[in-house]
């Protein structure tokens, strides 16, 4: 998954990237503390970064593409250093509170977030690896943290992933605290395989609350 993931990367197959930001994280983004820390998982270059620090946030997010962490602090100009931390690369911003740690996420640890953004990283990963990926991310965030977690659903049978298509029956397996809040279609942001397999419906599910 990772070796896959990179060469994305390497060759600019980047259809997932949604350039300007998420609406749906601008719409049911919930109101936190000023200064909460927001746990970011699989974020590639995301505007959603830039956003949530905006809001006055400490974001942190975590991708496994050098490309893509330096190509985020490249188009926004953003001063940073690098720090290395359990074999990890931490890329900390000089002059605000947004980092991007660099590597597997399976190995990325720290204090206890308060809020969990997700929008590319449980549609990102294939079945065998989500209910893995969802237990480390839970040990990531503090109880009752603050989570809004949008999915996807389209017919699977006329294109597969990634992005993968996420059921209702499965988020709320995992969280089952998690309210489905809201949704939004997303042709017109959707990958081109999936424009180009004919699927006419490509839903983005918004999820919100704070499960335990």
């Amino acid at each position: 998954m990772n070796d896959e993931w990179l060469a994305r990367w390497r060759r600019g197959q980047i259809g997932w990237h949604e350039a300007g930001g998420n609406s749906a994280l601008r719409k049911y983004w919930p109101q936190l503390a000023e200064g909460s820390r927001v746990l970011v998982p699989l974020c590639g270059k995301s505007d959603d970064l830039l956003w949530l620090d905006q809001q006055g946030y400490r974001v942190t997010g975590v991708e496994i593409s050098e490309i893509a962490v330096r190509s985020f602090f490249a188009d926004t100009g953003i001063h940073f250093e690098i720090l290395d931390r359990a074999g990890l690369k931490w890329f900390q911003a000089l002059d605000r509170p947004l980092t991007i740690v660099c590597g597997d996420y399976f190995h990325y640890a720290d204090e206890p977030h308060d809020a969990l953004y997700d929008r590319a990283a449980l549609v990102a990963l294939p079945p065998k690896l989500r209910p893995a990926y969802v237990e480390h991310t839970k040990t990531l965030l503090k109880s009752g943290a603050a989570q809004l977690l949008i999915t996807l659903e389209y017919d699977q049978s006329m294109a597969n992933g990634p992005p993968f298509s996420v059921l209702t029956e499965e988020v709320n397996d995992y969280w089952p605290g998690l309210q489905r809040i809201g949704e939004l279609s997303a042709i017109r942001t959707m990958p081109p395989k999936f424009l180009e397999a004919g699927i006419d419906r490509f839903v983005e599910a918004v999820w919100s609350g704070t499960p335990d």
